[in-house]
């Protein structure tokens, strides 16, 4: 399973934190890479039915974020 983040990132003023707003994952019909937006307030594990906007095929996106605020993110197929 594939996963990869965005290299845009923003940063605190106060610890200089750096914060990843949006991640990645490659279908796992097309093999396109797909961008996401992360979302703290829903959870550190998280799971989600979401169509490839480039194949149409549902993919399950599993997103787990670490004590540090960093997002593995990764699909299979539904």
């Amino acid at each position: 399973m594939d996963f990869f983040f965005d290299d845009s990132e923003s940063e605190t003023s106060e610890n200089h934190t750096a914060i990843h707003e949006e991640a990645g994952y490659t279908c796992n019909s097309c093999g396109e890479e797909i961008i996401v937006p992360l979302d703290y307030s829903e959870g550190l594990s998280q799971e989600y039915v979401e169509d490839c906007p480039v194949c149409c095929n549902p993919n399950i996106i599993f997103v787990e974020f670490n004590n540090d605020g960093e997002a593995n993110v990764w699909s299979r197929g539904e």
